[in-house]
């Protein structure tokens, strides 16, 4: 450890993880050692370039203070990205790419309807005349995937089962506030009439896009909320 180093840890004293002390310590050493050989440059002796270097920082308990606050912060910050927020947007990416798929294969082009009219033997009409019930039928079926590989990623970074859970219903709980906020928005700015004279109809959309997907997915995560070993473990 350099001169500058060893006195710029001596008088933080941070108490921070090796790698994090000695990332702060680091830079605020070559920040004072700029400051003093420039003020050596202005003529000054070495001893009152050094006193007015370490002045710079008026308060050192309070600084230490600050960036171990800042520090642990960011560690939180960073915890609930990889644990809660990145699955989550990996499952509601997923979750919406299999629906674009679906109505694909349903709606444009209907490869998936010709086959489950072979496999699962139903009237043609069934097939023909519910598309919409088909792809939101077909949906639900694959969903746990999706909230199986939410659940998955957030446990693989270290995340509570409350996390987990909560990657893997990220989609509903997207659409659950779209429900919350877009819609009654609409009925009171748009004045959209039809939600007011029809709330029935409201239920059954929370029911087909928030409920049922959520159970879906949760049953896709059930595997990972268990208390077991770490799954890096053999």
């Amino acid at each position: 450890m350099s001169e500058w180093k060893r006195m710029v840890h001596d008088k933080l004293n941070l108490g921070l993880s090796p790698q994090q002390d000695e990332e702060v310590v680091s830079e605020l050493a070559g920040h004072l050692e700029d400051l003093h050989q420039d003020l050596r440059q202005r003529g000054l002796s070495e001893s009152v370039a050094l006193r007015l270097a370490f002045a710079a920082v008026d308060d050192w308990k309070d600084l230490a203070r600050k960036i171990r606050s800042t520090k642990r912060e960011e560690t939180v910050m960073n915890h609930r990205t990889k644990t809660l927020w990145l699955p989550g947007l990996m499952a509601f990416a997923a979750s919406s790419i299999l629906l674009m798929i679906l109505q694909r294969l349903i709606m444009l082009r209907p490869t998936l309807l010709i086959t489950l009219e072979h496999i699962i033997r139903l009237p043609a009409a069934f097939w023909w005349k519910n598309q919409v019930d088909v792809i939101c039928l077909c949906w639900w079926v694959l969903l746990p995937l999706c909230g199986a590989a939410g659940a998955c990623l957030s446990r693989r970074a270290g995340g509570t089962r409350l996390a987990c859970a909560a990657a893997s219903l990220f989609p509903s709980l997207v659409m659950l506030g779209l429900f919350c906020c877009i819609l009654p928005v609409s009925m009171v700015i748009d004045k959209n009439s039809y939600l007011m004279q029809h709330p029935l109809y409201f239920v059954l959309a929370m029911v087909n896009w928030i409920m049922v997907p959520g159970l879906a997915l949760l049953l896709g995560a059930l595997p990972f909320l268990q208390r077991t070993t770490s799954l890096r473990q053999p």
